[in-house]
């Protein structure tokens, strides 16, 4: 009976993490593909205006990473 409620415990924790760990790569697939659209229009304006003969040397559009909303966080949510 003993080891059968330790297999048990230990397939719940086992299960547990890999569900964490699942939802995170989620929450992080999530947030990359909704960043991707923003991040590739500025890259490109900024190589269009880079590569044209007026362009002091500083891209026209600055590139960056957007910052992570609250409602882009689905774990840890208090």
């Amino acid at each position: 009976m003993i080891r059968k409620g330790q297999a048990t415990l230990e397939f719940t924790l086992a299960f547990i993490i890999m569900v964490a760990l699942i939802a995170g790569l989620l929450n992080l697939w999530s947030w990359s593909n909704s960043q991707i659209g923003g991040r590739q229009g500025s890259f490109e304006g900024s190589r269009v205006a880079a590569g044209s003969k007026d362009s002091p040397g500083e891209p026209a559009v600055p590139y960056g990473a957007g910052q992570i909303t609250d409602s882009q966080t689905y774990m840890f949510k208090k």
